[in-house]
């Protein structure tokens, strides 16, 4: 049996203040999904080395900034790597507020793919 990594409380508060989000357990990849409407905006687990990480979906120019600017955010571990990103949750060098921006964005980029009917049933 898989464990699957915790879900750090904070990270768990700033979802909670998006609308329409739940985190989803993936033991097949060992991780924890943040979805909305059933589509990923993120993901919580480990990089190939067992080191915490929190990947997520995010602009690409914007995600090849943040891998220039922190030694810890790399491209996406198992995703595309212009697409997502991904944030090491043990280095104190990359502030909490880049990472609930990117949190944020993530969510936001989704949002903006889903059908209107689905943001407006989800109160988008």
């Amino acid at each position: 049996m898989t464990t699957l990594p915790n879900v750090d409380p904070w990270i768990l508060e700033t979802i909670a203040t998006l609308p329409g989000t739940e985190v989803v357990p993936y033991p097949e990849w060992g991780a924890q999904t943040l979805q909305v409407a059933g589509k990923h905006f993120g993901r919580v687990g480990t990089d190939p080395g067992g080191r915490p990480i929190l990947t997520l979906k995010g602009d690409p120019d914007n995600n090849l900034a943040l891998v220039q600017e922190y030694d810890g955010i790399s491209p996406g571990y198992y995703t595309n790597k212009r697409l997502w990103v991904s944030i090491a949750l043990d280095d104190e060098l990359i502030p909490r507020e880049v990472v609930v921006e990117a949190l944020v964005v993530a969510f936001e980029i989704v949002k903006a793919g889903l059908p209107k009917y689905v943001q407006a049933e989800l109160n988008l």
